[in-house]
């Protein structure tokens, strides 16, 4: 079985629509899935539980901290659960769809052969071999017993700000959250291993999702949005969503119809008034 985590605040479509992916293209080829939507939409948009088996409501602290808010949620869910034979959890945000099931198990069936704990792409210009500045957090999947040892979520994104403020303010940047995640990662395993031992156990553990890199154009800093040749889409806006829906034969569910059939080109993402 798979755990699903989508995090969202305001993308209504596009995570019901993921939702019918997971539960009716994921779940057959893992056996099963357990989906979980952490929420922090206003009450006025008006989403209402679809398919989630689990949905979790909190309030909005902002894109940062509301992102680290939701996935800390949501895997706190997951650790706490301790679901029979669920050992992998896929996170996305709820506009990043991954709709080739086949590379998705592909990902985690490597995972569980070599040992590897965390799959996710370098977020910024980097691309493999180059190093990886910041783990992608719109996609990526985690083994929870290893989480519960490492406790790399729940992530302390504040404490992260406030240990390196002053590098932040030198370098004149942002705090991003997918930084925060590549320092706990890394300070896990310089806790336990020493010299050269740390970077082979680090790179031993990791699943480098380099098909999908680079993230941002390497010249202009542009955010690709799109990776067809592995099923991936994270674009906000639907047009290349409904093209891929189509053109893989994906008409998963009511929602998905209503993007495949054009229903939802003048409301897509609105509140619930249709």
């Amino acid at each position: 079985m798979l755990g699903h985590l989508i995090y969202n605040f305001s993308h209504l479509d596009d995570v019901r629509i993921q939702q019918e992916i997971s539960k009716n293209l994921y779940a057959p080829a893992f056996g099963g899935v357990h989906l979980v939507h952490a929420y922090d939409g206003e009450a006025r948009f008006g989403y209402k539980k679809y398919l989630e088996d689990k949905l979790i409501r909190i309030k909005n602290r902002g894109h940062f901290q509301g992102g680290v808010d939701l996935m800390n949620a949501g895997l706190k869910y997951f650790m706490a659960e301790r679901r029979r034979g669920l050992k992998y959890v896929l996170v996305t945000a709820a506009d990043t769809w991954m709709l080739d099931a086949h590379f998705l198990k592909s990902v985690i069936d490597e995972m569980q052969r070599d040992g590897k704990v965390l799959a996710t792409s370098s977020w910024g210009r980097a691309k493999a071999p180059e190093k990886i500045k910041g783990f992608a957090t719109d996609f990526f999947v985690i083994d929870l017993d290893w989480n519960r040892r490492a406790k790399i979520f729940p992530l302390d994104y504040p404490g992260f700000i406030r240990k390196f403020a002053d590098f932040f303010y030198l370098q004149y940047s942002q705090p991003i959250v997918e930084a925060a995640v590549q320092y706990k990662f890394q300070k896990h395993f310089a806790t336990l291993f020493k010299d050269n031992d740390l970077w082979r156990e680090r790179n031993r553990s990791f699943r480098r999702l380099d098909e999908r890199e680079p993230v941002h154009d390497a010249a202009t800093g542009n955010r690709q949005e799109n990776w067809p040749n592995i099923g991936l889409y994270t674009s906000p806006e639907p047009k290349a969503k409904k093209a891929a829906l189509k053109r893989l034969g994906l008409d998963v569910g009511p929602w998905a119809h209503k993007l495949i059939t054009g229903k939802l080109d003048k409301s897509y993402n609105q509140a619930d008034d249709k």
